[in-house]
């Protein structure tokens, strides 16, 4: 008799705490209600907190040869006590979001970037939750969409941030006859950071000295 009620309680105990889905010391309150790991909005829900992710909406335009920064804060919802040990993933997309190529991996102070990154790319971390990548020395093939993901224990979210290169006819000294002195052609019409090239109807006349 005493075996079997020996047996039961073994049983409950092994129940109730396989009942309880915790991860890395946080109740998932999604595992209870048989939901995804996010919301597809940049956030996931553990314990009552919120990890959010923001990345900028539109796109960001820059030249070849320039460095830029592609923003990328986190935080929780409501604001933690403690700071979490997390790691920092970015991740270069082709048009479908599906990951082409491994940028950049951080924890803490430590980070790896990954072929042809290697050595232009490293994390701005001004804040105490800033992920924001630095690329210098842009390159052509550097354009489109990259992924910011924020990793704390079993769980993960992203925001997506997307890069656009634009022409470099403003870099040009147009001369005579409307050619570079370079000897390019410019295109009919071509606007860079509010400079105008040579062959735009709309551009502004300069005035001559009489």
């Amino acid at each position: 008799m005493l075996l079997l009620s020996l047996v039961v309680m073994l049983l409950q105990l092994g129940r109730s705490c396989c009942g309880l889905p915790f991860y890395n010391g946080f109740y998932y309150d999604h595992v209870m209600n048989d939901k995804g790991n996010g919301n597809g909005n940049g956030e996931v829900h553990f314990n009552g907190v919120k990890l959010v992710v923001e990345t900028p909406e539109d796109a960001i335009f820059t030249y070849r040869g320039a460095n830029i920064t592609l923003p990328c804060h986190y935080h929780y919802e409501p604001k933690l006590e403690m700071p979490r040990k997390i790691r920092i993933k970015w991740s270069k997309l082709r048009e479908d979001n599906t990951k082409e190529r491994d940028v950049l991996v951080a924890i803490g102070l430590k980070h790896r970037s990954f072929g042809e990154f290697r050595g232009r790319v490293h994390l701005r971390q001004r804040g105490e939750q800033e992920a924001s990548l630095v690329i210098s020395d842009l390159r052509l093939q550097d354009y489109g969409k990259y992924r910011c993901e924020v990793i704390d224990g079993l769980e993960d979210e992203s925001g997506i941030v997307e890069l656009e290169l634009r022409g470099e006819w403003a870099n040009v000294q147009w001369g005579r006859g409307g050619r570079g002195t370079d000897g390019a052609t410019p295109p009919h019409t071509e606007v860079t950071h509010g400079v105008t090239a040579p062959g735009d109807s709309n551009r502004h006349p300069r005035s001559c000295p009489l």
